[in-house]
């Protein structure tokens, strides 16, 4: 990559924009991502502009094109000329003749095993971020129902809070349920960086198997708005803009998104009778509709700031605001129905970003995100009667299930900085802090005297981390190690020789070291065998450490997780006569986690369950992708993943009032149920150009995902067909019509296009066959 120093006048950059033919192309559009400085080539095809010193995203562009990205460093004072560029036609997609690679593939270079997801081609699809990565060999989204589900993201074996999210590089563990991957719209965001396995030091987490990182746009002036609907009254709207004045280089960014929906889609249960002479028996199968399952969220983000002054290449101060209603339909399984209980959560978030290259000297450069979250989450249970799915009732004493007005006030501030250092062209250094400060207040009024809302409830997390990379053309390797660190305040119950329960205060402190080396090599120049190592820990969040004093325990004895990280891969890609494009991609990963945390199964209660370390799982497992395109019309994909979960722990440990207690683990030896094991997708897409116009384009694709049945039970205990989820086929179809080189947007979806039955969590059912229609409008200046 390229760089930028400090402010210099007398610092520039230019080059020659050709046509594959060799003729020159005037009017390309020339800008440096995330600045106001744009510029444009003339009838010779030549450009040149003055810009601060420093580091850039150059992107060069024009209508009928393809476009290209370019990362430059420009020295104070240098007149950087560019190697020629060679536009491709859209019509004629080969090879493109500049120097340098696109930001996607150098990131997908990095020894780490990492897929990088360009969104810019998702815009106009009605999907949310988690749509999208579930179609990513090795990712696997379970939702427990329609939008705004809940939902577990699992990468490579690991799951839940094991793997990390970012948004732009600031931790999202506690931004609250409004603002999670399946709220957040395609385009709000540039693309998705998916780590599996070994982490980079800059994002700094405390993952034990892979991370998240979601970029929003950079783009400097922009308008982006949508809005689309569809079954089961889904409604989504969403805007997005940037303005940068070019005179004093302020900068104003929005994002914005809604999210409705009644989610009252059909399902196949065998309803269980309230009343009359079948009262608690179990009814024959039969088709229902659910019926208090609605959900309603909002979001906005807001920045402001300036970009490429001497003293900071960025600097954006902004604010987060979120909310959802959401109404509870079901437990963890099917035949737990509710009809009234409800969840609430909010979340307000001031930010600040900073970024500079070559801060005081050459070659250091440094950036800080810190943010103070105040998040509000509420759960009401006041209604006394008991549902069924025929919407048949019966009084209850308190609630449907616990007498509840709980609110959780969850205050947490977060900093992650990051220093990196360049001795040489080859060899460079970095450094990265991450602190999490969270702290909670719980009240109820339905329980106002509750004793444990008196004693503290904080976790304090510091994670550091060091690393040295040496890079060459073909060769890159990176050694790194990382301190965790972990103090956290809490209670526990305790005995007193009497019925009324005691507590007292208690606090936890931890302090571990992880490590771990990365390398990759081009055996040949197209390609590349990666390898990586790390051994890691993941500390113990809020909810799992604290409890969240209605569902979940306590418990001040929970340790990190430990796990050794083994990923083994290659990279190939080649052409066929410059129209056809091949590219291959295969892993092999190795986890052995000890330690893991998890639910103890063996409390079967829907409350007041408790996170356990139930000790040694491991996990071998291989992934593989094949992709293909003919010229820019074209594409195809297919990716598979195997991965065997095995529970090595002989025995199960748990603490209580009475002591210790250990018994066999029945599970041993087998592998980790309702968690798949095979899964995989495909995808086909089309564009016809100059459909009704020549800047006019229609674009038609097709997707499927498989997954083979699995047990949601322990698969030796005799579990019959009732405890399989069995094998599931997904096919979906988009066909979008663009208009104007984009400036308007229509398209429209299937998704579950056969209506199969799809379960995902302990056979919860999806939503079938649904329909969406989805109008944008997109600008840019």
């Amino acid at each position: 990559m390229y760089s930028l120093h400090a402010q210099s006048p007398s610092s520039s950059v230019s080059g020659l924009v050709l046509d594959n033919s060799g003729q020159a192309v005037a009017h390309a559009t020339i800008l440096l991502k995330g600045t106001p400085y744009i510029s444009h080539s003339d009838e010779a095809g030549r450009f040149e502009m003055k810009v601060p010193s420093g580091a850039y995203t150059l992107v060069l562009s024009r209508v009928g094109f393809l476009e290209q990205v370019l990362q430059i460093r420009i020295s104070p004072g240098q007149r950087l000329v560019l190697n020629t560029f060679r536009l491709i036609s859209q019509n004629d997609l080969r090879e493109v003749e500049v120097r340098g690679k696109t930001d996607q593939v150098l990131r997908k270079e990095q020894a780490f095993n990492v897929n990088v997801i360009d969104l810019k081609g998702l815009y106009n699809t009605s999907g949310d971020l988690n749509q999208v990565m579930s179609k990513v060999a090795g990712v696997r989204v379970r939702e427990d129902g329609g939008l705004g589900s809940n939902f577990t993201f699992s990468l490579n074996g690991f799951s839940g809070r094991q793997v990390k999210f970012f948004l732009d590089g600031i931790p999202m563990d506690n931004f609250g349920s409004s603002l999670t991957l399946n709220n957040i719209p395609a385009n709000m965001a540039e693309r998705i960086e998916i780590y599996k396995g070994v982490l980079p030091v800059e994002l700094g987490a405390d993952a034990l198997g892979g991370a998240v990182n979601l970029i929003t746009r950079s783009n400097p002036n922009y308008l982006d708005a949508s809005y689309g609907f569809g079954s089961f009254n889904t409604h989504k709207a969403s805007v997005n803009y940037a303005y940068t004045n070019p005179k004093n280089e302020l900068t104003l960014r929005t994002n914005a998104f809604y999210n409705f929906s009644d989610n009252n889609y059909k399902v196949k249960v065998s309803p269980i009778a309230l009343s009359g002479d079948l009262a608690g028996q179990r009814l024959p199968e039969q088709e229902v509709e659910r019926f208090h399952d609605g959900y309603e969220s909002a979001t906005m983000q807001f920045e402001a700031g300036i970009a490429g002054r001497k003293f900071a290449d960025k600097l954006l101060v902004g604010v987060i605001a979120s909310g959802n209603d959401k109404d509870i339909q079901t437990g963890v399984v099917m035949d737990q129905v509710f009809g009234a209980r409800t969840s609430r959560s909010s979340a307000l978030i001031p930010t600040l970003k900073y970024k500079k290259t070559d801060l005081f000297t050459p070659g250091l450069d440094v950036s800080l995100y810190t943010a103070y979250n105040l998040s509000t989450n509420r759960f009401i249970d006041t209604t006394r009667l008991r549902y069924n799915w025929l919407q048949e009732t019966v009084p209850t004493s308190t609630a449907e299930l616990n007498r509840t007005q709980l609110r959780n006030k969850d205050n947490e501030a977060l900093l992650t900085a990051n220093l990196a250092y360049r001795l040489s062209e080859k060899n460079s250094l970095a450094f990265n802090y991450v602190m999490a400060d969270f702290r909670r207040k719980s009240s109820d009024v339905e329980n106002p005297d509750n004793l444990t809302f008196r004693y503290p409830q904080k976790l304090n997390k510091n994670v550091m981390g060091l690393s040295a990379q040496h890079k060459t053309r073909l060769f890159s390797a990176t050694l790194f190690s990382k301190l965790y660190m972990l103090n956290a305040e809490s209670f526990e119950q305790v005995q007193n020789g009497t019925s009324v329960p005691d507590y007292a205060a208690t606090s936890t402190s931890t302090s571990n070291l992880g490590y771990g080396a990365a390398a990759a090599y081009f055996v040949l120049p197209q390609l590349q065998m990666k390898a990586s190592y790390e051994h890691t820990y993941r500390l113990p969040e809020a909810v799992e450490l604290l409890g969240d004093a209605l569902y979940i325990r306590r418990n001040s004895a929970l340790k990190p997780e430990n796990s050794d990280n083994v990923n083994v891969g290659a990279l190939y890609s080649f052409e066929l006569d410059q129209d056809h494009r091949f590219g291959l991609e295969a892993n092999y990963l190795f986890r052995n986690s000890k330690d893991y945390i998890r639910i103890d199964q063996r409390q079967s209660q829907p409350v007041d369950r408790q996170y356990i370390n139930i000790g040694d799982v491991v996990t071998h497992g291989v992934e593989g992708e094949l992709r293909y395109s003919w010229k820019n019309t074209f594409r195809a994909s297919i990716n598979a993943t195997y991965q065997n979960i095995v529970d090595k722990e002989e025995f199960l440990t748990s603490t209580n009032l009475t002591g210790t207690v250990t018994s066999p683990n029945l599970g041993y030896g087998y592998r980790i149920p309702n968690i798949p094991y095979l899964f995989g997708n495909a995808d086909l897409g089309y564009t016809f150009q100059k459909v009704g116009a020549a800047l006019n384009t229609l674009s038609l694709n097709y997707s499927l995902n498989f997954v083979e049945k699995y047990h949601f039970t322990s698969a030796q205990l005799g579990s019959n067909n009732q405890d399989i989820i069995p094998a599931q086929f997904s096919h979906n179809l988009a066909a979008n019509y663009a208009l104007v080189n984009g400036k308007y947007n229509i398209s429209l979806e299937c998704r579950n296009l056969a209506d199969n039955d799809l379960f995902d969590n302990y056979k919860l059912q999806k939503p079938g066959r649904s329909l969406f229609l989805k109008l944008r409008y997109f600008l840019s200046k």
